[in-house]
């Protein structure tokens, strides 16, 4: 399954990782502490990394041999997170499409809880 690791909760969150496992892991100049610390952490248990940062400066790069450079253009005082979206959407479009079935039941699966638990306003 897919996962998503809080800061909060590292340690339980990479609990059962270990070899077959990836760590998609994305993380751009300011690097965050606790994102380059999941990475290593993943790797130490076995996992692969797959990076996707902005260069061969990151830290990141230095921890995998997996990597995708980004451009990440600054708008105003800000970095643009849209190279960052568009990059988490297309590996998400990739993985549905080469899981076919299994990712369209699991999707289902994950509707239906929301239907029966309401979570979203009609």
């Amino acid at each position: 399954g897919v996962h998503l690791i809080g800061e909060h909760a590292l340690a339980s969150d990479l609990t059962d990782a270990g070899p077959g496992d990836v760590g998609v892991v994305f993380d751009f100049q300011r690097y965050r502490r606790a994102t380059v610390l999941s990475a290593e952490t993943l790797a130490s248990l076995g996992a692969t990394i797959l990076a996707i940062t902005d260069g061969p400066l990151s830290p990141l790069a230095s921890i995998t041999k997996h990597w995708c450079q980004l451009s990440i253009p600054a708008v105003g005082p800000f970095d643009s997170s849209v190279p960052a979206v568009a990059a988490a959407e297309l590996l998400v479009s990739q993985v549905t499409r080469d899981l076919k079935e299994s990712a369209r039941e699991r999707i289902d699966h994950i509707e239906s809880l929301w239907d029966a638990t309401s979570t979203f306003y009609p």
